[in-house]
């Protein structure tokens, strides 16, 4: 596996630059199983993450979250936020 490098920065800087930043604070997180298994239905058949969004009525991102968590917990069979397998 390929270790990243980058430049270090020094800790003042780190401080000056750090906040606590809740990425999903403009998002609805709550999807019923109901709706998570449609997601899933029309990721799998080939639908766009946009289109799949329209139809729910809900942003692209909360798409996105939720096929994230189908991904994450197996769900999914069609790629998905592609990851190369361990080395």
């Amino acid at each position: 596996m390929a270790i990243l490098q980058r430049k270090v920065q020094n800790n003042a800087q780190k401080m000056a630059n750090s906040r606590i930043i809740d990425v999903t604070k403009e998002y609805d997180t709550y999807f019923s199983n109901g709706v998570l298994e449609e997601i899933r239905e029309f990721h799998e058949e080939g639908h766009c993450v946009e289109d799949i969004a329209d139809t729910f009525g809900r942003p692209v991102m909360e798409i996105i979250y939720a096929l994230l968590i189908l991904a994450d917990e197996g769900k999914l069979t069609r790629p998905f936020a592609y990851r190369r397998g361990k080395e």
